[in-house]
């Protein structure tokens, strides 16, 4: 690439912009007279949304280069690794119920923000869209068995008497924890059996080309990083999303504090969207195209994902290093979870939405935003 095109794509705009928060954000964490973990915070928020976006390109261009079936893995393995690196994080420093606020807001985002936001632009640009109801009834199912699944231990919780038992309530909850995400690491991976199997037999050119077109504009189609670059950005970008995490992990108390903000609101809300910033951009830049059914894909496959592969892992994870997490949610994210859900199936049941459909999404999503805002747990 010549100078004067290096200059002209940098004097575009771009989310690549943000960038410019990672040396802050590193000059406020290490140099004692610029300390202040409320800005801090805010900093390493913003260099989460560049590098969420970064590994989301490095993981899609190194997919293109290995083929669909290969590419299909690595998209599932790696599309939600923001999500994985932060609840590590904050698994590690015993912050349970920051992690699991974070694994609310993971998937109602996906579901309610991505989409909704693909539905509105869709909408407003083509008018009624129509998408393949087969298609969209099979992720929502998938989507509301997972979502159920890591829902039952709290109503088992809440229905179930222990006084009378030898056993704490807690110590059920866990061992039950441990199993459920057993369960739930085996359904994705026959989630991915299917996957790659449908890649090989069902039109493979065409399910990789629309792998490659999710995630990169038009007019970018043709811009290749090649392997090396693809898995030094991936590596390189897993590095920064952990020291970014840590940070934020670190200054949660602070903002909570200082600013007033819930820890349910930090957790499923900001760090909720920052983890999801390149499903988003990639539903609404495939919706913009007239491709509202990938949009749907998209969004409730990263959801069903965090459902199926996240949470499981971080749950094993916790009690590997004696900081043990459980699926037991609280109501205000009960009634989040389930509310999405049902959202979801009723939007995609008849094939055919319009932006006032995702109007509605994105509404409700701020229904919750404000609840969570003001939960008192």
């Amino acid at each position: 690439m010549q100078l004067q095109e290096v200059k002209q794509v940098l004097s575009q705009p771009s989310i690549n912009w943000l960038a410019i928060f990672l040396p802050i954000s590193l000059v406020i964490a290490y140099l004692p007279g610029f300390r202040n973990e409320i800005y801090l915070f805010f900093s390493s928020c913003l260099g989460m949304v560049v590098v969420a976006y970064w590994l989301g390109n490095a993981t899609e261009q190194l997919a293109d280069k290995v083929g669909c079936t290969w590419g299909g893995m690595m998209n599932a393995a790696f599309s939600n690794l923001p999500e994985l690196i932060f609840g590590l994080i904050a698994v590690a420093k015993g912050l349970g119920p920051l992690a699991k606020a974070a694994w609310t807001g993971a998937i109602i985002s996906n579901m309610l923000v991505a989409v909704g936001a693909a539905i509105m632009v869709g909408g407003y640009r083509f008018g009624t869209v129509t998408f393949p109801l087969d298609r969209a009834k099979d992720a929502a199912a998938g989507l509301m068995i997972a979502a159920v699944a890591i829902l039952m231990p709290s109503v088992y919780a809440h229905a179930v008497d222990f006084s009378s038992e030898s056993i704490s309530a807690a110590d059920v909850i866990k061992n039950v924890s441990v199993w459920l995400s057993v369960f739930l690491l085996m359904a994705y991976g026959g989630s991915i059996i299917y996957t790659l199997a449908r890649f090989r037999y069902s039109q493979p050119a065409l399910q990789a080309k629309n792998l490659t077109e999710a995630f990169v504009p038009e007019e970018d189609v043709e811009m290749s990083w090649g392997i090396p670059l693809s898995i030094g950005v991936l590596a390189a970008s897993s590095v920064l999303m952990a020291f970014l995490s840590n940070f934020v992990a670190d200054c949660v108390d602070s903002v909570t504090v200082g600013l007033g903000w819930t820890e349910m609101f930090v957790g499923a809300i900001v760090i909720g969207i920052i983890g999801n910033v390149g499903a988003i951009m990639s539903a609404v830049m495939v919706a913009y195209k007239n491709k509202l059914d990938l949009s749907f894909e998209i969004g409730m496959n990263a959801a069903s994902q965090v459902a199926l592969l996240v949470i499981p892992t971080l749950i094993i994870a916790s009690s590997v290093v004696g900081k043990p997490v459980d699926f037991l949610f609280s109501p205000p994210q009960i009634a989040a979870l389930i509310g999405s859900v049902l959202i979801m199936t009723q939007v995609s049941q008849d094939g055919r939405c319009n932006w006032l459909n995702g109007l509605q999404m994105l509404i409700f999503f701020g229904v919750i935003s404000v609840l969570f805002f003001y939960d008192p747990t």
